[in-house]
């Protein structure tokens, strides 16, 4: 076998094998924020606060605010308190429009979808821009920074593919 051939072969393997590091990264990622749904919806506050890094943080484009997760916790606390009552009705979904990173970062980029049916009956739908900057800590991924930036449309939520 020629130094060219085995070069070719240790080229192909290293392109297989990235791509197979990048595929486990974005199903555990899909895991990941399959379990954000999951605690949004049932108004789980200690659950959904497990999915943040410690010293994690929010920058809201919206509100031009940047405060700690802990922080966001707190305000969001009475909404999903009232969603584990059943008092609420949230929807929550994600779409994608970049991801990237290697097997303990991750970058993601992409619009979520926010449903909420309020105590009054009344229906709401927001979209919005995000990105998200993860890490791997002890083989579990934690957001660092979320941050929330201007209101999507529906054309562009339906623009982005499904999880």
């Amino acid at each position: 076998m020629t130094i060219r051939t085995v070069l070719h072969v240790l080229l192909i393997g290293i392109l297989f094998s990235s791509n197979a590091f990048s595929q486990d990264r974005i199903t555990e990622l899909n895991a990941y924020w399959d379990v954000v749904k999951e605690k949004v919806e049932a108004g789980d506050v200690d659950g959904y606060a497990a999915t943040y890094h410690e010293d994690g943080i929010l920058v809201s484009d919206k509100n031009k605010t940047c405060f700690s997760v802990k922080e966001a916790l707190e305000n969001w606390r009475d909404g999903l308190e009232k969603t584990k009552k059943g008092i609420t009705k949230v929807n929550l979904d994600f779409r994608f429009s970049d991801r990237r990173g290697d097997n303990i970062t991750a970058f993601e980029r992409g619009i979520f979808r926010y449903e909420l049916l309020d105590e009054k009956g009344q229906q709401s739908v927001r979209f919005v821009h995000f990105e998200g900057l993860l890490t791997k800590k002890n083989g579990k991924w934690l957001l660092m920074l979320e941050h929330q930036k201007l209101p999507a449309t529906k054309e562009e939520w339906g623009s982005l593919g499904k999880l």
